[in-house]
C-alpha cells in the first residue's frame, strides 16, 4: 500500500528536477514557426516557385560572356551548432543550403559552337545567419560550390554575403534575403562571375 505513494513522490521529484535544469526561457517559448500548420498551404504552392531570382555577370579584362539571368529554388535545412538559444532564434543559426537552378542567358563552350542559352546548375554549401530573436534586421554569410552541366561541366567555389530581413522567428513570417556572391570557376573564359540575388525563405 506505501508503494503507490512513494511512486508518485519520485515521479515529482523527477518532474521538478526537469523543470529545474531546463531553462526558463526555452520553456516559455512557443515552438519553432508556430502557425506553420495554419500556413501549409501557401507553404506548398510558394515551394514551387524560385525562391531566388537576380543575375550575374562575367568580371576580368578577359571575360566573355555577358550577363545573365538566375533563377534558384533554394531548400536550407537548420542543423544545430549554437549552444546559445537567448539571442538568437535557433533554427536560424547554421543551414546546409541545396539551391537546384537555371542561369538564363549565353554561355560559351568549350569550343566557338557551343553555346547555350540556358543552362541547369546545383549550389551546396553552409549558411549561417544571426538575426537577433524578435529583432527584423540580421545579416548573413555563407560558402559552397556551384556545379554547371551545360555546355561545360564545370564547379565553382561560391561565397556568400547578404542581409535577412523580417520579423525573426517564432511565427511563420517568410523572410526576405539580398545576397551578393561570387563563383570562381575552375573552367571556362568567364572565370570569374559576380552575382546578386534577391529572394525569400521560410525561417
Amino acid at each position: 500500500m506505501r508503494a503507490r505513494p512513494l511512486t508518485r513522490r519520485a515521479a515529482g521529484i523527477a518532474a521538478a528536477a526537469i523543470l529545474a535544469v531546463v531553462p526558463r526561457a526555452a520553456r516559455a517559448d512557443s515552438p519553432p514557426l508556430g502557425g506553420l500548420d495554419d500556413a501549409l498551404p501557401l507553404v506548398l504552392v510558394l515551394t514551387l516557385l524560385p525562391s531566388e531570382l537576380g543575375a550575374d555577370v562575367a568580371l576580368g579584362p578577359s571575360a566573355e560572356g555577358g550577363a545573365r539571368a538566375l533563377l534558384a529554388w533554394s531548400f536550407q535545412v537548420p542543423i544545430d551548432l549554437s549552444e546559445n538559444l537567448t539571442r538568437t532564434a535557433p533554427l536560424t543559426n547554421h543551414r546546409v543550403v541545396l539551391a537546384p537552378g537555371l542561369a538564363i542567358g549565353e554561355q560559351l563552350g568549350a569550343t566557338a559552337d557551343d553555346r547555350a542559352d540556358v543552362t541547369f546548375r546545383m549550389r551546396a554549401g553552409y549558411r549561417g545567419v544571426y538575426h537577433p530573436r524578435g529583432g527584423t534586421f540580421g545579416v548573413l554569410a555563407g560558402a559552397g560550390t556551384t556545379m554547371e552541366f551545360w555546355p561545360l561541366v564545370r564547379p565553382s567555389i561560391s561565397p556568400e554575403l547578404g542581409l535577412h530581413l523580417g520579423s525573426c522567428c517564432r511565427d511563420f513570417a517568410p523572410m526576405v534575403t539580398l545576397i551578393l556572391r561570387g563563383d570562381v570557376w575552375f573552367a571556362g573564359d568567364d572565370a570569374l562571375r559576380a552575382s546578386a540575388l534577391a529572394g525569400w525563405a521560410f525561417y
